[in-house]
């Protein structure tokens, strides 16, 4: 009977330059073995180029994070090339925690206005499907809703660093109905590539920069929400005379109490919010309120049937900096961390 000890194999693996005239490397693994138990094996060359190296190790770690970002602009169907249109990001997948304290990265994405003179502008006219799809075939597999905000440039669109107005032209939240728990395959974007959008009939003329989100909700409830993001510079023609709304500012996005930004989806029946911040989605047409100015700081997402300071079941009803109702109409008002409180029954 073999010893448990064979388990203890480990490989070891060393690395060098074949030369100091082409860009391989040679690499030996040696299989360690306790030698009472089996023998030496023998040593294995490898030969690899330093692309193939770097490639295979981002593979790998892509595959380990299930993170990703979005490269690809899409319009009326046609992909375009990987950072063709869309200002790349430095910090390649990962994700973005600035929830509790945004930067203007929160805008586009680190390093993505070194990049903005050498992206390309994509003409579109209102009516147009537009849309962006992930780096490298990826797929969401992370919880969490998605939105789409535009914000028109004062002028050349490669020159703007977004810190206009912004407005929501998409979001996607719930599109399957949970079953005795919400589940991770039962948001829109889930296993999906692609995140699409309509631009309203009565868009105004002009460069946009065009921002895509994913939010990751897997540790929302202690303020470690995920946002993956990047945008894309496009072209309007037309003649639309809509007015674009609710403005919002970014940094000032989201609020850092938003309760629909911070909820535990674990061992609950729904996700019971119809919209992340405060800005709903527009569709087309004069909307009445801000002036070109932004909006205030907006606040925390209403929940259904909030019942004039009552919290519906599985809402927020606590936490450090929370300022909202804490009497719930259902159950009792359970503590899940320093931040968050729920009501459960």
């Amino acid at each position: 009977m073999v010893s448990r000890r064979v388990l203890d194999i480990r490989e070891s693996i060393r690395c060098q330059p074949s030369s100091h005239h082409d860009a391989s490397w040679t690499c030996q693994a040696a299989r360690k073995t306790a030698p009472s138990l089996l023998p030496p094996s023998p040593t294995i060359t490898m030969h690899f180029s330093v692309a193939g190296i770097a490639l295979w190790a981002l593979a790998a770690t892509q595959g380990v994070e299930a993170h990703y970002r979005y490269s690809k602009l899409i319009v009326n169907g046609r992909v375009t090339n990987d950072w063709e249109y869309v200002r790349e990001n430095s910090n390649f997948i990962m994700p973005t925690k600035q929830f509790l304290q945004p930067s203007d990265d929160f805008r586009c994405n680190s390093g993505s206005f070194a990049n903005a003179g050498r992206t390309k502008v994509h003409k579109v006219n209102p009516g147009d499907s537009i849309g962006f799809r992930l780096w490298n075939g990826g797929k969401i597999l992370h919880p969490g809703p998605t939105t789409i905000h535009m914000s028109r440039a004062p002028g050349d669109v490669r020159q703007y660093r977004g810190d206009g107005d912004w407005f929501k032209v998409q979001e996607t939240l719930i599109c399957r109905a949970p079953g005795r728990y919400l589940a991770d395959t039962d948001w829109c974007s889930w296993d999906q590539p692609d995140q699409t959008f309509t631009l309203p009939r009565d868009t105004p003329p002009g460069q946009y920069l065009v921002r895509v989100e994913h939010i990751a909700l897997h540790g929302a409830q202690s303020g470690d929400t995920e946002f993956y993001f990047t945008c894309a510079q496009i072209e309007v023609g037309g003649n639309g005379n809509g007015r674009p709304g609710p403005l919002v500012k970014i940094p000032g996005l989201y609020n850092s109490n938003d309760p629909a930004l911070r909820f535990w989806i674990y061992g609950v029946p729904s996700y019971p919010y119809t919209r992340v911040g405060q800005h709903a989605v527009w569709t087309g047409g004069q909307y009445g309120g801000g002036g070109g100015g932004g909006s205030p700081a907006p606040a925390p997402s209403p929940a259904p049937g909030n019942g004039g300071g009552i919290v519906p079941l599985w809402g927020q009803c606590g936490g450090e900096g929370y300022t909202g109702p804490t009497r719930c109409a259902e159950g009792t008002c359970k503590v899940s961390n320093q931040w968050y409180s729920q009501c459960v029954n």
